[in-house]
C-alpha cells in the first residue's frame, strides 16, 4: 500500500513538472525581450574572473568584440555595457525617464528619510522642482 502512494506521488511530480515546463517552453508573446550578445561566464562568478587589471582596455575589446551594446554577468548581476558615445547620449538624454523611472533600493529610501535626495528622488517630482538650478553653478 505504502509502495501506491510513493509510485502516485512521484507520478504527480513528474507529470506537473512536465506541465510546467511545456507552458513555459510555448510561452506566447509574453516572453521577454532577447538581451544583446556578450561574453559567457561562469554560473556563480559570471565573467569576473577573466576581468584583467586593464578594464577600460578590456570593455574596449569586448566592445569591438559584441558590438556597441553587449551584456556582462558580472557575479549574479546582469550589466548592459554602452561603449558608443552616441548611444550614451541617446540613454542619458533622450530616453533618461524611461530609464529612470526605477525603483531603489528599501536601503537607500531608508537611510534618505523616503528619497529625499538628489540620486533617490522620483523622476516626475525631480523634473517638477527646478533641477538644473540645483545641478549647476553660475559661471560668474
Amino acid at each position: 500500500m505504502e509502495q501506491f502512494y510513493v509510485s502516485t506521488l512521484s507520478f504527480s511530480i513528474l507529470l506537473i513538472s512536465l506541465i510546467w515546463y511545456i507552458k513555459t517552453l510555448l510561452k506566447p508573446d509574453g516572453r521577454i525581450p532577447p538581451l544583446p550578445p556578450g561574453p559567457r561566464g561562469l554560473p556563480i562568478l559570471g565573467y569576473l574572473p577573466f576581468l584583467g587589471n586593464d578594464l577600460l582596455q578590456q570593455f574596449t575589446d569586448l566592445g569591438h568584440k559584441y558590438g556597441p551594446i553587449y551584456k556582462l554577468r558580472l557575479g549574479n548581476k546582469l550589466c548592459v555595457v554602452i561603449s558608443s558615445s552616441s548611444l550614451v547620449k541617446e540613454v542619458v538624454r533622450d530616453k533618461d525617464v524611461i530609464f529612470a523611472n526605477r525603483d531603489g533600493p528599501i536601503v537607500a529610501y531608508v537611510a534618505t528619510y523616503g528619497g529625499n535626495d538628489i540620486a533617490w528622488v522620483k523622476t516626475q517630482l525631480w523634473m517638477a522642482s527646478n533641477a538644473e538650478n540645483i545641478c549647476t553653478r553660475d559661471a560668474k
